[in-house]
């Protein structure tokens, strides 16, 4: 019962402080390891930290996809960013520690953590492709906003106060993705079914959950201080997504949107749907129409977006209680907020009454007598 921990960073950059050269960031994370190890809960053993010093990591492509495949297997992982994108073996563009980043956050956002070291470090690229691919992972991570946690060494910078100030903010950071697991399983334990909510639910009628699930989502909407600002519609699927009868209860609700824009500023719409059980990205393709578009998986659920028309539609799941409603809206506006992509999701809005206006501006000219 140990929760398997992934650093990630470079190897052999050590730490310049005030023109002082340090320890190796091999070193350091070999030190972090034993200190991290040695931790008990109840006499047992419970911290795992891979590093790839231990699972002998070399710079060839299977060394690559070991360092990733690391990163599925984890339960947190924690990047040491320094402003390097590390090594990447002959036609790959992503250097490693992008790479194991990126492949993090593709599985969820809750189990990955950045701590900018790059205060402490000066390195220069050795050539035009390191250069371009350092270049390329701080994009990445700025576009991500993932900036805001940058290791502060209070007192007087040594190499010794830079190990002990790390080794405190990986302690928070382990503390915290600890709070938020016994968070997430209390959730699950209250939502799987066995409260009297949901058993109430489980009994109810579709009709009877659709209004339930859409009074609730209407209610989060109008009071989000994001979406409250939009054309925001709800509806809901009142079993999982796999049952054609409950699908009956959203439609395809796009195909309805001019009839929503009014002639004022508002932009959209954007659709919720609350889904009592599961979807998949196929059958969210399925109910739109046509396969091509973006179809995002995260805590939450769904995020869909078709990049021609601009219709966006947010499928969120397992919406078996209220509580449930609200903890996956929840995490939407956090995605939204944490990614950048509300921005993007406004434009988008914005985009899409424009279109509508125009086939409403068509359909005046085409009806005219």
């Amino acid at each position: 019962m140990k929760l398997k921990i992934f650093i990630s960073s470079r190897n052999n950059d050590t730490i310049n402080i005030d023109g002082t050269i340090g320890e190796s960031l091999t070193d350091i994370r070999l030190w972090l390891k034993n200190e991290l190890e040695i931790i008990k809960i109840f006499d047992k053993d419970f911290l795992d930290i891979r590093i790839n010093e231990t699972f002998g990591a070399t710079t060839t492509l299977g060394s690559y996809n070991e360092c990733l495949d690391e990163v599925r297997k984890s339960d947190l992982i924690i990047a040491l960013y320094n402003g390097v994108a590390g090594w990447a073996p002959t036609g790959i563009e992503l250097g490693i520690c992008h790479s194991e980043l990126s492949t993090a956050l593709d599985i969820s956002m809750r189990k990955t953590a950045i701590i900018n070291i790059e205060k402490y470090f000066k390195i220069k690229p050795t050539d035009k492709a390191e250069e371009k691919r350092n270049e390329n992972f701080k994009k990445y991570v700025e576009k991500l906003n993932r900036f805001t946690n940058p290791l502060k060494v209070t007192g007087k910078q040594t190499n010794d106060n830079f190990k002990e100030t790390l080794l405190k903010s990986i302690k928070t950071v382990i503390y915290n993705h600890l709070g938020d697991r016994i968070k997430i399983s209390n959730n699950y334990y209250n939502l799987s079914g066995n409260n009297k909510t949901s058993l109430d639910w489980k009994k109810l009628k579709y009709s009877d959950r659709d209004k339930l699930i859409t009074n609730k989502l209407n209610f989060l909407i109008s009071n989000s201080p994001n979406f409250s600002k939009f054309i925001a519609k709800a509806f809901s699927i009142p079993d999982n997504m796999s049952v054609e009868d409950a699908k009956s209860y959203t439609g395809r609700p796009f195909l309805k949107d001019q009839e929503l824009v009014p002639k004022g500023k508002n932009s959209g719409p954007i659709h919720f749907i609350g889904v009592y059980g599961s979807a998949t990205e196929i059958q969210v393709k399925n109910l739109i129409g046509f396969p091509d578009i973006s179809a995002i998986r995260d805590d939450f659920g769904l995020y869909v977006w078709e990049q021609n028309t601009h219709v966006q539609l947010v499928f969120l799941v397992d919406c078996k209680t209220p509580e449930a409603i609200e903890s996956n809206f929840l995490l939407f506006n956090n995605w939204c907020d944490s990614t950048g992509e509300f921005e993007n999701i406004k434009k988008r809005a914005e985009a899409r009454s424009h279109i509508l206006k125009a086939i409403n501006e068509a359909k005046n000219i085409a009806t005219k007598k």
